[in-house]
């Protein structure tokens, strides 16, 4: 607990010098305790609207607040404070907020971040310049009335004690299980008429720009395609049929859909769980905390230019059966941009839904198509099946969507989408209806917030009988998440495995994988699923040879020898993993596809606490949920550089310079001992920044390279 609070304490006072810092145009010194510490100013503001100038805050703060504040020591190491009291650490917030709230504070910032990012060379000037006004008035605003709410910040650092207002619940209501029994019998010996087949493709991140023969590694990112900086002398030139560092182009899109019914007996229905637009290449601070795509060409019109060139695509190719898509987190501009209504006098997506209503009318019902322009999500109903489809915008799930931070504090369930879902599974459950869950994000995935995967999992465990699929992709990885049931609190007995969150591999190549798709083979009468299969195409020999070869890559039942592909079974894989080497060693590989990486997220080692961290996810414990979240298997570890007690920062952050540290075997004054270098990742040209101490670098590095998976999806 004091670690946390000095965590906290140590993350509030870097924030509030890196605002003074953004905003410094003069600079005034200030001693204290034998140290000078540089605050700003700012002169010549031309607009105050009524409230108080930069130079009067910095006046304020200096005289009033430092003195009860003491800061470093000499080489940064532990921050102390002495007399914070709630008073005074929200008379800290207020200021940090009036000086995000300056209409001129605003221009500062967004002329200061350009020069910050091109000096510091986070990206090239031209993405500089169009990537800081576009994200800068979005996160500004967040912040001003979130982050650095003087409410907020204060009860996070344990200043203040939390405020009465009501807090989100641990427990959900449920209605009551029916008592009329409508299941149906299991279909045994049924032949192909009695087989649903369904084609799951995900995460196309088509790149409609993309060029043969432009530079892979062109500096910015998003590469493979003009302008960039090596001309027609590409060092790197990018493949006919697409790169590993880059999206996808139309031709690779087009072999796919041209090669389906060859991979299909029958394709009775195709759904699409989402990013439809190209993704982000470049450091790794930036993707991960802004996961920006080709954000300075991102506007609401070149979205829709793209997503209309996609849907043309699916128009040739998806003429007959029904076709379900969803949204991702690409498909807003700026990206992960997704508002709820109730703070729609701030920002609005409702754009984006008219629009992609429009694009997908060719497969949606009228009624699904007004759910859509609401609020992003829909319910369709298949009388002829006795089965609905629930398509969910899982962009209320995502920690990257800042909106979320501002919304009501009410409204724990954003958009009610929780509370929709409920009474869709009720209606469906009373009507022998069996249902089919399709999203870009499980709600168990580590974007999600760790509240949404406890709802989301109390959800699954009811209505375990009327839920018989739930598909996803977002990760770009072919992979998994076992759902368990956590009301059932008995040591003795293993948590019930109630649901599984199908996570389909990418059509992207991007990164450093090959396209894939998946068909699920699905009993008519029951609706469950009875295998899968992925198909791939090995990029690397397409451009070899100029000749894309489609091959089925694994069956699920056979490549794992599972018996049937109920969530039970899942589980035990999950365990089977644990002790067998060789089929933990087939999944980890598959996941990738078979490209020669053979890696899987940043765990590329073969050793058990690599083993362990894929195992967990798997399990769904990296949103923070789940009955195994506490378990020493899942034991939450941390991430730190290997740098000398006595030395600052001299290292990429794009890069994962960095070992494994287990946090209960540090010290009593929090000195992290190493424990050997296994998961080293030289990816990403990264940023190198000097002069910070070492705990700083420390904490920056945790929550930056934090996750098995810190690459933007």
């Amino acid at each position: 607990m004091v670690y946390r609070r000095q965590t906290v304490v140590l993350i509030f006072w870097l924030g509030f010098l890196v605002v003074l810092n953004v905003l410094s145009v003069s600079s005034i010194r200030v001693n204290f305790d034998s140290k000078q510490i540089h605050f700003s100013t700012a002169s010549q503001q031309s607009v105050y609207h009524d409230r108080k100038s930069l130079e009067e805050l910095d006046n304020e703060f200096s005289e009033e607040i430092l003195p009860i504040v003491k800061l470093f020591t000499d080489h940064g190491d532990l921050l102390q404070t002495t007399g914070i009291r709630c008073e005074v650490c929200h008379a800290i917030a207020r200021h940090i907020k009036e000086f995000l709230m300056l209409n001129a504070t605003q221009e500062i910032i967004i002329q200061e971040g350009i020069l910050i990012c091109s000096l510091l060379r986070l990206q090239t000037q031209r993405v500089c310049s169009e990537i800081i006004p576009k994200f800068g008035p979005w996160v500004i605003t967040v912040l001003a009335h979130s982050v650095f709410s003087a409410e907020n910040l204060c009860t996070k650092a344990h200043l203040c004690p939390k405020p009465d207002t009501p807090e989100k619940p641990e427990i959900i209501d449920l209605p009551a299980p029916t008592t009329e029994n409508l299941s149906v019998s299991e279909n045994q010996n049924g032949g192909d008429d009695q087989r649903i087949w369904v084609v799951h493709l995900s995460d196309w991140h088509y790149d409609s720009e993309y060029g043969e023969g432009y530079e892979v590694n062109c500096g910015e990112p998003v590469c493979c395609r003009e302008p960039n900086a090596f001309g027609d002398k590409a060092t790197t030139p990018a493949g006919k049929w697409g790169d590993y560092n880059c999206d996808a182009p139309k031709r690779l899109i087009e072999s796919m859909l041209e090669f389906l019914p060859t991979a299909v007996p029958k394709v009775d229905f195709v759904i699409s769980t989402g990013d439809l637009n190209f993704n982000f290449k470049g450091s790794l601070f930036l993707s991960y905390y802004i996961c920006i795509s080709d954000v300075w060409a991102e506007t609401p019109s070149t979205i829709t230019d793209n997503n209309n060139k996609t849907a043309n695509i699916w128009r040739k190719f998806f003429t007959s059966a029904p076709f379900f898509p969803v949204i991702g987190n690409h498909e807003s501009a700026p990206v992960n941009s997704f508002p709820t209504s109730s703070i729609s006098d701030i920002a609005s997506v409702s754009w984006l839904y008219s629009t992609l209503s429009s694009q997908w009318n060719n497969w949606l019902s009228a009624d699904v198509l007004e759910s859509i322009e609401k609020n992003g999500f829909y319910s369709a109903k298949l009388p002829k099946y006795k089965l609905r489809v629930l398509g969910i915008n899982t962009n209320y799930f995502y920690k990257l969507n800042l909106w979320l931070l501002i919304r009501p504090r009410e409204e724990w369930d954003p958009e009610w989408m929780l509370k929709w879902i409920i009474d869709q599974l009720d209606e469906a459950e009373k009507l022998g209806e069996k249902v089919w869950i399709l999203g870009h994000m499980s709600a168990l995935d580590q974007d999600s917030f760790p509240s949404m995967g406890v709802y989301f999992s109390q959800i699954v465990a009811r209505y375990k009988d009327t839920i018989v699929g739930q598909f996803y992709g977002h990760s770009h990885w072919d992979e998994f998440n076992v759902i368990y049931d956590k009301s059932i609190n008995d040591p003795s007995k293993d948590p019930e495995a109630v649901g599984i969150a199908y996570i389909a591999p990418s059509v992207t190549s991007f990164k450093n994988m090959n396209p894939a798709f998946r068909v699920y083979e699905i009993d008519k009468v029951t609706k469950k699923i009875l295998n899968h299969y992925t198909y791939s195409m090995d990029l690397q020999e397409a451009n070899r040879l100029d000749k894309p070869e489609w091959k089925l890559l694994y069956d699920a039942k056979s490549l794992y020898g599972l018996e049937n592909l109920d969530p039970k079974s899942w589980h035990d894989l999950t365990e089977k993993f644990i002790t067998d080497t060789n089929a933990y060693k087939i999944f980890k590989k598959t996941a990738s596809r078979n490209h020669h990486l053979d890696k899987y997220g940043s765990c590329s080692a073969l050793d058990t606490q690599c083993r362990n961290r894929i195992i967990c996810k798997l399990r769904g414990t990296n949103s923070g949920h789940g009955p195994y979240s506490d378990n020493e298997l899942c034991k939450k570890h941390g991430w730190f550089p290997h740098l000398p007690d006595d030395w600052f920062l001299n290292a990429a952050l794009g890069k994962h310079v960095n070992v494994f540290v287990d946090l209960d075997k540090t010290d009593k004054d929090n000195k992290f001992k190493s424990m050997g270098d296994n998961d080293k990742d030289n990816d990403g040209d990264g940023i190198t920044f000097k002069g910070l101490s070492k705990t700083v670098v420390r904490l920056i590095m945790r929550f930056v390279m934090g996750n098995d998976d810190a690459v933007c999806r």
